[in-house]
């Protein structure tokens, strides 16, 4: 081959060049190696995307002006709602996780180094402000959190390996530790880099151990290990590529499981472990962080997506559990860059992300949901009487059981209300 191109004369060699540019000119377009027809088709991508999104509604709207800019905070890797709506943000202050963290056996790199002195749990109110801060010298690199019925505040921490439990009266000892201190392992009483935990009401509660060993395990509340699924390889339903984040539907008795690298959100019996559905949608794409449920409208499940290409937007979306449609999206005004963990309020009127970069939490909030909550307050507290005994003012409560087939109103004092119809037609009550 070498010999025969060095036989050919110069001015031949100059014309397979040139043959070779055009053909190349052809199939390569001038900003890079691309195939004929990349850009067109990348173009139709946009299209279909952009046409699929204006088809949901926008909801729940970005708050702009929270939480107070005063608050300094690391990678943020885990948001929790508490009993009092308080918002509790896990976060990594100095500390990052990357390619130089672990050992390509899953041991952390950091041991030997003290563990971070800044509180890692940060607690903001409704309007964003820091109220409290704890959990300094207790962890490396955290990861998952969530508070259960009693209070009681799980964290993971992926350095460490292990799951922690802290009572409200004591948040500088826990009161259960669950694997042991930075060794990774695959058993009953080890986990590897572990991600979520989940508590159901009754103190039975679910950890999720990601990133090496993919699989799901059920505990009681001592600690004592129930049963568990995941482990083996393929496609069937209960095999995770890095179960990342749990959420918990107890009006349907499911734990549900954001597969991170398979793209899905697959929900399971949370008595037994029997696969029960599986959510995905091409919008979303192949990257699944986290999600929460909420059990407005029938249920919903809120997911933020992850990173995968140029192409797909990354987003929080909104799935309506029972019919699996896409029915919202929502994201701040720049957009969403590496969301890693998210969290609703029960009624779904409260959304929160957290990003791993930048270090920031946001919150969302949807009025719609918002009002309905507000009215279903109230009703519950509107004493019905005889029509002898009404009183000749009605209550808030009464004016809103009136308006509640229009479904939003705005509450303007303690004797008038504004009906808003579906139509945008506003009509005001006053007593």
């Amino acid at each position: 081959m070498y010999l025969f191109l060095f036989s050919i004369p110069n001015f031949v060699f100059v014309v397979l060049l040139c043959a070779i540019n055009c053909i190349c000119g052809r199939m390569f377009g001038e900003e890079g190696f691309y195939p004929a027809g990349y850009y067109d088709s990348q173009q139709v991508q946009y299209d279909r995307i952009k046409n699929a999104l204006t088809k949901l509604e926008h909801a729940p709207q970005w708050v702009s002006d929270w939480p107070s800019p005063s608050i300094k905070m690391g990678q943020v890797s885990g948001v929790a709602i508490d009993n009092m709506g308080r918002l509790l943000v896990f976060h990594r202050s100095r500390n990052v996780w990357d390619v130089n963290t672990f050992s390509d056996r899953d041991v952390y790199q950091g041991i030997g180094d003290d563990p971070i002195p800044d509180p890692t749990i940060l607690v903001l109110n409704d309007t964003g402000e820091l109220v409290d801060m704890w959990g300094q010298n207790l962890f490396f690199i955290p990861h998952g959190i969530t508070v259960d019925i009693e209070g009681n505040v799980w964290v993971t921490d992926v350095a460490l390996h292990q799951v922690f439990k802290f009572t409200p009266d004591q948040r500088q000892k826990p009161a259960l530790v669950l694997g042991e201190k930075f060794i990774p392992g695959n058993s009953d009483t080890r986990f590897c880099k572990p991600s979520a935990v989940a508590v159901l009401s009754n103190g039975d509660f679910f950890v999720a151990d990601g990133y090496c060993n993919h699989r799901i395990l059920k505990y009681s509340p001592d600690g004592t290990i129930i049963l568990q699924w995941g482990i083996g390889h393929g496609s069937s339903p209960f095999v995770f590529n890095v179960p990342h984040a749990l959420t918990l539907a107890e009006d349907r008795g499911l734990v549900c499981v954001a597969d991170r690298e398979r793209g899905r959100v697959a929900c399971f019996r949370h008595d037994n472990g029997t696969f029960q559905s599986s959510f995905s949608n091409w919008l979303m794409g192949g990257r699944i962080f986290s999600v929460a449920y909420a059990p407005v409208h029938g249920g919903r499940l809120y997911i933020v997506n992850g990173p995968v290409s140029q192409i797909l937007p990354v987003r929080g979306y909104v799935i309506d559990f029972t019919s699996g449609r896409l029915i919202q999206t929502f994201a701040p005004d720049a957009g969403l860059k590496n969301p890693h963990d998210i969290v609703t309020s029960p009624d779904g009127s409260k959304v929160y992300v957290a990003e791993l970069s930048p270090y920031r939490v946001y919150k969302f909030v949807d009025e719609t949901l918002k009002n309905e909550s507000l009215l279903e307050k109230v009703e519950k507290n509107v004493t019905v009487t005889s029509a002898t005994h009404v009183k000749p003012t009605a209550t808030v409560g009464e004016k809103l059981l009136r308006c509640s087939i229009q479904r939003r109103f705005v509450l303007i004092n303690t004797y008038c209300i504004v009906c808003i119809s579906v139509n945008g037609t506003r009509s005001q009550i006053c007593d």
